[in-house]
């Protein structure tokens, strides 16, 4: 069985073109660092604690957001599922294969 391409979409390119583009596969970046680090410093922020250089305060952060990021994922898959994403497609996206997406969302596939 030939695996389903990437589903396409738009973005503005650097000169405010539109074009074509395929969600890659998860990735770590410094886009993905610089976000993340932002996000613990609102929450840090937001929840008035004197977290910089308190690493304890950091894991209390990271897990935080993994926790409200799992949830989201989940009702990401379901909404994605709605809008006939392909076990394949979502996959793709996960970083992951088709049978990991099913171990792990099987009672929403």
């Amino acid at each position: 069985m030939t695996p389903t391409p990437p589903r396409c979409w738009t973005a503005r390119d650097a000169t405010g073109s539109i074009t074509a583009i395929a969600l890659r596969a998860p990735a770590l970046d410094e886009v993905s660092a610089a976000a993340l680090g932002e996000a613990i410093a609102s929450m840090g922020a937001v929840r008035g604690l004197e977290w910089v250089g308190d690493d304890g305060v950091v894991v209390h952060l990271l897990v935080s957001l993994i926790a409200q990021a799992t949830v989201r994922l989940d009702a990401a898959i379901a909404g994605a599922l709605d809008q006939d994403y392909t076990p394949a497609e979502l996959a793709h996206l996960l970083g992951t294969s088709e049978a990991d997406l099913h171990e792990r969302f099987s009672q929403q596939l």
